[in-house]
C-alpha cells in the first residue's frame, strides 16, 4: 500500500461522489445516486462497495474518509454533532469510525450544531466545505446557498454560530404545490423580474402579505406566467438577506462576505448583498470540499 493512497467521499442525501488519490494526486472520481434517501444504515456498505470495490481490489486497503449525510442518524452511522463555537482545525481528532465487514476502517466527519433557545441549528457536510473555505478566503461571514442556505459567522478557524434559511426548499414547494406556481407553466429567466422581487423582498423583509400578490399579478397580467419563478426567487432571497443582516448585524466592515456557490447562485446573492451595502466574493463548493477533507485524509496516513 503506497503511503499517499486514500479515498475521500462526499455522501449526501441524493448522491455520492468518491475521489481516489494515488501518491497524493487525484486520479479518478466516481458518482452514484445512492444517497441516504435511497440506502440507510448497514445498506450503506453495499452502496460504498458498488462504488469503490474495484479501487480496493486494485490498490488494496486505503484510508477512507467521508463527509455529509452518511454521518446522520439515517446514514451509515451517527457521527455526532460538535457544538459551536467549534474550531474546524480540530475535526481530525473528532472523526467517527465505521468498521467495514472486510476488516478495514472508514472514518466519517462530524457535523456541527448550535444549541441555543433562540437558535437550534445543524450542519452536516458543509462543515468540511467551511474548513476548506477558511483557508482559501478568510472571512467573518460565509454564505452557502442551496436548498437550505447556511449563513455562518466565523472567527479565524472557528465557527461561532450559524443560521439556516430554507429558501430553496420554499421556492420549490411554492412553485410545485401552491397557488403561486399553479398555471405558471414552463419558466424562463428574467433579470428584470428577479430584480423586482429581490428589491421588494429586501426592503420589505416581511414577505408573507406579498406572496398571494404574485398569484394576483399572474391572473391580472401584472407578470408573465413564465417569470413567476424568477420574481419569487428574488423575493425569497431578498427577504433572506434582510433577515440575516438584522440577526447578525452585518456591516460594511464585515465585507467581503464569502459566498460558496456556483456562478448562478453567486450572481443572485451578490445582487442582494449590494442592496445591503455589502460585497461578496465567490468560492467553488467542490474546491472547498476537497481543500477541507484532504488534510483530514492526510492525517490518517
Amino acid at each position: 500500500m503506497a503511503s499517499k493512497n486514500f479515498i475521500v467521499a462526499d455522501w449526501g442525501s441524493t448522491n455520492i461522489r468518491a475521489f481516489l488519490y494515488l501518491d497524493g494526486k487525484q486520479v479518478e472520481v466516481k458518482k452514484s445516486h445512492e444517497g441516504v434517501t435511497v440506502v440507510r444504515g448497514k445498506d450503506c456498505e453495499g452502496a460504498f462497495d458498488r462504488l469503490t470495490a474495484q479501487w480496493f481490489e486494485k490498490y488494496g486497503p486505503m484510508p477512507t474518509i467521508m463527509a455529509g449525510m452518511v454521518g446522520s442518524i439515517n446514514g451509515w452511522t451517527d457521527a455526532a454533532y460538535l457544538d459551536c463555537p467549534v474550531d474546524l482545525g480540530d475535526l481530525a481528532t473528532q472523526l467517527t469510525e465505521v468498521k467495514h465487514s472486510k476488516g478495514y476502517t472508514i472514518r466519517i466527519v462530524p457535523g456541527i450544531c448550535v444549541r441555543d433557545p433562540d437558535n437550534y441549528n445543524v450542519i452536516r457536510g458543509e462543515e468540511t466545505q467551511l474548513a476548506g473555505a477558511f483557508k482559501l478566503s478568510p472571512s467573518k461571514v460565509y454564505i452557502m446557498p442551496g436548498t437550505h442556505c447556511k449563513w455562518v459567522l466565523a472567527d479565524g478557524s472557528k465557527v461561532k454560530s450559524f443560521r439556516t434559511a430554507m429558501t430553496g426548499e420554499m421556492h420549490s414547494i411554492m412553485m410545485q404545490h401552491s397557488l403561486i406556481g399553479l398555471g405558471a407553466g414552463e419558466q424562463e429567466t428574467s433579470a428584470e423580474d428577479f430584480k423586482r422581487g429581490l428589491e421588494r423582498g429586501y426592503f420589505e423583509n416581511n414577505i408573507v402579505p406579498r406572496l398571494f400578490e404574485i398569484r394576483g399579478a399572474n391572473i391580472l397580467g401584472g407578470i408573465k406566467p413564465s417569470h413567476v419563478g424568477e420574481f419569487l426567487s428574488g423575493l425569497l432571497i431578498g427577504a433572506e438577506i434582510a433577515s440575516m443582516q438584522k440577526i447578525f448585524q452585518f456591516t460594511k466592515e464585515d465585507s467581503p462576505l464569502t459566498v460558496i456557490a456556483n456562478d448562478f447562485f453567486f450572481e443572485r446573492y451578490k445582487q442582494g448583498l449590494e442592496l445591503a451595502g455589502l460585497d461578496g466574493v465567490q468560492l467553488d463548493a467542490d474546491t472547498c470540499f476537497l481543500e477541507g477533507i484532504i488534510p483530514l485524509a492526510n492525517s490518517l496516513l
